[in-house]
């Protein structure tokens, strides 16, 4: 081919692909344009706070530290090249600080909190819980009959109350000395149904029956000063003691359709003339308080229950039986309200009822 004919042939190659170029610098042109940001979008990018990662900042001060450590070590030497091997710790600026994400720190969950040793809660039951009732009740009979309780072991429990709840009718003035009649005693009460009591002792010194016996051992008997498993299995064996039970009067103190003429006549002496009801009230026969007459407020108002069982009568034991008991009272009742004496037909029957409580 000439150079003629080559020079053409050139030429007609290149303006062939004129179009093409021209299509592909205008695709170029169209998506650069297409990438730059507009104004706004510049605007809102300058205006965006910029997210500070962890990682970076780790890996600057790395960069930094290594290039403060060569400074270092070439304007000082070796004294402070062995003093830079320890990593440069630098606080980050305040504003670094402030941008970096808090990540949130899982909650524990919480854990159940266990006690090595019982909580122990009064005297009684808690010591002893892995006991039942009756094991409990069982092992107070047992410390109820037991001398030891007592100073020198000289008496126990079962001494002045006997193991059934009834008394051994003496009036006693110390634990050594049975002094019958003497005024100056104290008689020992039943502890039939005592569980039931609002106060306890004589004077109702007690508030609750753990103190009761508690004081007894201690201040009576002269014991050493009981454990709670000690109180505890007392307690437990005391209220078994129930009263003895009465088919002629009802537990509200009513007597049975049954019941004897004189247990029904002398009834309606009880709440109506001779005033027992007063003091003694239904359904429990006694009164929560200090008010037994003729003593000053000293003594509390014993219950009727089982009156019967308990001779002698009274806090000192001054009466033998429960008519002449019965007497005295109507008659200082009588002298204190300004009411009428009893006839000795209405003393048998007032007797026979309370009697039969």
């Amino acid at each position: 081919m000439s150079f003629t004919g080559l020079k053409s042939a050139v030429l007609c190659l290149s303006l062939l692909a004129l179009p093409a170029l021209a299509a592909d610098r205008a695709t170029t042109s169209y998506q650069v344009a297409d990438r730059q940001p507009s104004l706004l979008q510049r605007l809102a990018a300058a205006l965006k706070p910029k997210p500070v990662h962890v990682a970076a900042v780790v890996h600057r001060r790395s960069a930094h530290g290594s290039a403060a450590h060569r400074v270092r070590t070439s304007a000082h030497g070796a004294r402070v090249r062995h003093a830079a091997a320890a990593p440069h710790k630098r606080k980050a600026p305040p504003a670094m600080v402030a941008a970096q994400p808090v990540a949130a720190q899982p909650v524990a969950a919480a854990q159940p909190v266990t006690t090595a040793e019982p909580v122990t809660v009064g005297a009684a039951v808690t010591a002893q819980a892995a006991l039942s009732e009756a094991e409990l009740a069982a092992k107070g009979l047992a410390l109820f009959n037991d001398a030891s309780l007592s100073g020198g072991s000289k008496a126990s429990c079962a001494t002045c109350h006997f193991s059934t709840g009834h008394t051994n009718n003496k009036t006693y003035v110390g634990l050594d000395v049975v002094a019958d009649g003497d005024p100056n005693g104290r008689n020992t009460p039943t502890l039939w149904g005592v569980a039931e009591r609002a106060v306890f002792g004589w004077a109702g010194q007690a508030a609750t029956l753990e103190d009761s016996i508690r004081g007894i051992i201690v201040n009576r008997m002269k014991g050493p000063e009981p454990s709670p498993e000690t109180l505890a299995a007392l307690v437990a064996y005391v209220r078994t003691l129930n009263y003895p039970a009465n088919w002629q009067v009802k537990e509200d103190g009513t007597p049975r359709p049954d019941a004897s003429a004189a247990i029904k006549r002398g009834y309606e002496l009880y709440v109506g003339d001779g005033g027992c009801g007063t003091c003694h009230q239904l359904p429990s026969f006694d009164k929560k308080s200090k008010d037994d007459i003729g003593t000053g407020g000293k003594f509390k108002v014993p219950t009727l229950h089982a009156v019967a069982s308990t001779a002698p009568y009274f806090h000192d034991g001054r009466t033998a039986s429960l008519r002449e008991a019965v007497k005295l009272m109507w008659e200082f009742y009588a002298k204190k309200m300004e009411s009428r004496l009893p006839t000795e037909a209405e003393l048998d029957d007032l007797t026979a009822y309370v009697g039969a409580l």
